[in-house]
């Protein structure tokens, strides 16, 4: 009999970064690896019309359950949907910390960090979200016949911070899909539109968060500026309030007409951003994976990252590693990959580091943690 899996893609919606990429990127690599897998997708309307443009559609089952509209999507990923999984499936896989506290069939959970509990954002609309996390997800971790951490660094927060044991949590990392990339725009065009100096642009591509740690970055900029006194800095990635900070910590160290707080830019601009980058800097407090370190390093910019969390895990030796904490480390970092020698062997590292993370890896691994959870739950 083939394999029963739902896969609880319910919270999905366009333009919600890594989740989006997962959901979009395993399900075509579980088909490829168990071709005989019933896949059934559950979803809200607009995470569906997503999920029918891709490729692989047709080749699974997609559902849209009451209970699935903005605002009773949490209550029904904790109970309902526990339920319905148990009547219809044999596994259940929820990867966006939320699961049913009680199901029949075998609960798999994937709990990529826990930002939530460590630095916890609780700006604008966010404190009720984050509440109902802190509230619900140690339950459900500690429930859950399978949990899954995407870096061994997740999955050490996960049993500190939630404590899940160990023998329930499966390190499985991301993948990295080198997707057909949009036509550039050119470097001298976005100088011009985003009033960018002839100057050498640090990079850094993440959603304002207090946790991407971009307060520091700032800070940093100013020391490099002492001996680069042309650099600036690029900021790409979703708007929050928390630019408010950004722009205020920009002000205060004199650095406001070199530094560019840029929010959505499409995808043309992006990679005509990596390709004008002398240097992509992520000196994150927290990540689960950290996909933005392997991104740069597959374009051919250096990197300079963080010394804690999953970073180290995914940089390997091919980038600089500096202590997040220290503005005066993350400064020194940056004038270390701003040097064309250094760089210049960063990137030939960088380059080969994205091929030792596959899509295909994480789904032969997801299965393995499937069938263990179908073991425990029997």
């Amino acid at each position: 009999m083939p394999l029963r899996v739902g896969i609880n893609a319910v919270f999905l919606e366009p333009g919600m970064g890594g989740l989006q990429t997962y959901v979009l990127q395993l399900i075509p690599a579980l088909l490829d690896e168990e071709p005989d897998l019933a896949l059934t997708i559950l979803a809200n309307e607009v995470g569906r019309r997503l999920l029918e443009a891709q490729p692989w559609s047709s080749d699974v089952s997609m559902e849209t359950p009451r209970g699935t509209r903005r605002g009773l999507r949490a209550f029904y990923e904790l109970g309902p949907l526990g339920v319905t999984a148990g009547r219809r499936f044999d596994v259940l896989h929820s990867p966006a910390l939320t699961a049913p506290l009680r199901t029949r069939c075998a609960n798999v959970v994937v709990l990529a960090d826990t930002t939530w509990i460590s630095s916890p954002d609780t700006g604008k609309g966010q404190a009720p979200t984050v509440r109902l996390w802190q509230a619900a997800v140690p339950i459900v971790a500690r429930r859950a016949d399978r949990v899954i951490a995407i870096s061994a660094a997740s999955a050490a927060d996960v049993r500190d911070h939630l404590g899940v044991s160990p023998g329930r949590i499966d390190v499985i990392p991301l993948g990295y899909e080198a997707r057909g990339r949009e036509k550039a725009t050119s470097g001298d065009v976005l100088r011009e539109r985003f009033g960018l100096s002839p100057g050498p642009i640090v990079l850094n591509v993440a959603m304002k968060k207090v946790h991407k740690n971009q307060a520091r970055l700032i800070r940093a900029l100013a020391q490099v500026r002492r001996d680069v006194p042309n650099a600036q800095l690029v900021l790409a990635g979703a708007r929050t309030p928390y630019e408010e900070v950004l722009e205020h910590e920009a002000r205060e160290h004199g650095v406001s007409d070199a530094v560019r707080i840029l929010g959505y830019v499409d995808d043309a601009e992006l990679e005509g951003l990596y390709g004008a980058a002398s240097a992509f800097a992520f000196p994150s407090l927290n990540e689960g994976f950290g996909l933005p370190v392997l991104e740069a390093m597959a374009r051919g910019v250096p990197v300079v990252t963080s010394n804690v969390s999953a970073m180290p895990e995914v940089a390997g030796d091919a980038a600089i590693l500096v202590d997040p904490t220290s503005v005066d480390d993350i400064a020194r970092g940056i004038r270390q990959v701003l040097d064309p020698d250094v760089g210049g062997r960063l990137v030939e590292k960088g380059l080969a580091r994205p091929g030792a993370f596959t899509w295909e890896n994480t789904a032969r691994l997801t299965v393995r943690s499937w069938r263990r959870a179908l073991t425990r739950s029997s």
